[in-house]
């Protein structure tokens, strides 16, 4: 079978997969938005599907979090925007009836916590404040230094770096076994520089500049998703991000089955079956054929010796990482701080601070934190109550009064999520050579989610569906 690609799967979508012939009985293993999408497609076209989940809840990382904050309030846990590039999720949201509403990332009222004082990202600004940028930095704003070693590396590499259909030529692939922070130090760039840069590119690095691959680092940010080429258009699920898989979930209904973790899988010539824990108890199912969704970062949750999976594909779930994070939540009875839509970069341990709820109603606040890389894994460490702890002793050294007016604190470690552990795909120097593997179906067994993606970087609801989406025609179309 030829390969598929995403100009493939655009018409597909298009025509609505008319004449496509499911098989006859499919296991979805995973009720994440790529095994959601790929379930309600084979539901469509008469396939008899069953998905498998092992928390209670779907949607995976599209997570919401309402509880025990009040007012109504609520903030995300994981996915949180949409664009306008992000076709997948605008058909599903249409077909689905689920509204969208402006993201809270545009409009923010961005600075930097530096030294103990807030400095804006200007020129007048970063030279007043008297940081320790290199010689031939001084004088630059944040956008300045984003546009000397950024954008101009970007724009050097040429259209080979934004094709569509991402075929990385020998050039790009030498770029690859190169880590971020590589480039940008051969470029010129001081460590206070790429500090002040790190931001901008979002959470999407998982704080590791140093293994990060440095050609899917200037893939991101010279697409749609980074934050340097953020238009107006960007936008959020209306009433938070976890009403996409609940619509998709009560279309499916009694065709999900929640708290069955899969723990095995097996297939022969025929068939594809999987061993799964119900109610305490151990219990097989049989299909013609299987999709994964699992994250690899808990795929050794799942026996596949029996599987009859490559060394290659064996190889991938072994090497490929997901970056950590975790994210911290403070209500507060009232905002005491200056500005609407805040949004603060710090080097404090906490590193990114912002109100998460600046556009929804009613006095209380809610201040997210989020860390990654080894600080993401140090907090990971502490118990609920410390991280809460930790993080509030920390924001009070920026916004004093935050311990009188604090009221409760919830967490999310993501590398300790049951059945996940980890939050998106970090994709390390050498990346590109995995990726083929990584999405490749293994005979009957099928493979999606944002780790499985078209592009080198996951973490997008859109590319989620885009799997689920290609492992549903994949199944239409095998011999």
């Amino acid at each position: 079978m030829p390969a598929l690609t995403p100009a493939d799967l655009r018409r597909h979508l298009g025509d609505d997969l008319r004449g496509l012939r499911p098989p006859r009985t499919a296991l979805v293993v995973g009720a994440g938005l790529a095994g959601l999408a790929a379930a309600h497609e084979l539901h469509r076209a008469g396939c008899e599907v069953t998905v498998l989940e092992a928390a209670d809840r779907p949607g995976g990382r599209a997570r919401t979090l309402r509880r025990p904050f009040a007012d109504g309030l609520h903030v995300e846990a994981g996915a949180m925007t949409v664009t306008p590039e992000c076709h997948y999720v605008t058909h599903y949201r249409e077909r689905l009836g689920v509204g969208l509403d402006r993201s809270d990332l545009l409009d923010q009222d961005f600075s930097y916590f530096v030294d103990g004082k807030f400095v804006r990202p200007d020129a007048d600004s970063l030279g007043t404040a008297g940081l320790p940028l290199a010689e031939h930095e001084r004088g630059l704003g944040v956008p300045e230094l984003i546009a000397r070693y950024v954008t101009a590396a970007a724009d050097e590499l040429g259209a080979d770096l934004t094709a569509p259909h991402w075929a990385p030529s020998a050039a790009l692939e030498e770029l690859d076994r190169s880590s971020v922070d590589e480039v940008l130090r051969a470029r010129g760039a001081s460590q206070t520089a790429i500090d002040l840069m790190e931001p901008m590119f979002l959470e999407m690095r998982g704080g590791d500049l140093l293994s990060a691959s440095a050609l899917s680092w200037l893939r991101h940010e010279s697409g749609y998703r980074s934050l340097l080429t953020s238009t107006d258009g960007w936008g959020k699920i209306d009433g938070g991000t976890d009403e996409l898989p609940r619509a998709f979930a009560h279309e499916l209904r009694d065709r999900i089955r929640y708290r069955a973790p899969v723990v095995r899988l097996d297939q022969d010539d025929d068939s594809a079956t999987v061993t799964y824990l119900d109610h305490g108890r151990l219990a097989r199912a049989s299909a013609d054929r299987v999709v994964v969704t699992v994250p690899f970062s808990a795929i050794r949750h799942i026996d596949v010796s029996h599987a009859r999976l490559t060394e290659a594909k064996i190889e991938a779930m072994r090497k490929l990482r997901y970056a950590s994070i975790v994210r911290v939540y403070l209500q507060v009875r009232e905002q005491f701080w200056k500005g609407h839509n805040v949004s603060v970069s710090t080097d404090l341990p906490i590193r990114w601070v912002r109100d998460a709820t600046a556009n929804q109603p009613g006095p209380r606040r809610i201040l997210e934190v989020l860390m990654t890389g080894w600080r993401a894994r140090a907090l990971a460490a502490m118990t609920e109550e410390e991280r809460v702890r930790f993080v509030l002793d920390h924001v009070e050294t920026m916004f004093p009064g935050a311990h009188d007016r604090f009221e409760l604190g919830l967490s999310v470690a993501w590398d300790h999520e049951p059945w996940i552990e980890g939050s998106y795909v970090l994709p390390e120097r050498g990346h590109s050579r995995l990726m083929p593997a990584i999405r490749a179906p293994e005979n009957r067994i099928h493979f999606a989610g944002e780790h499985t993606s078209f592009e080198p970087n996951g973490g997008s609801m859109n590319y989620a569906l885009e799997s689920g989406v290609r492992a549903c025609v994949e199944l239409a179309t095998a011999s």
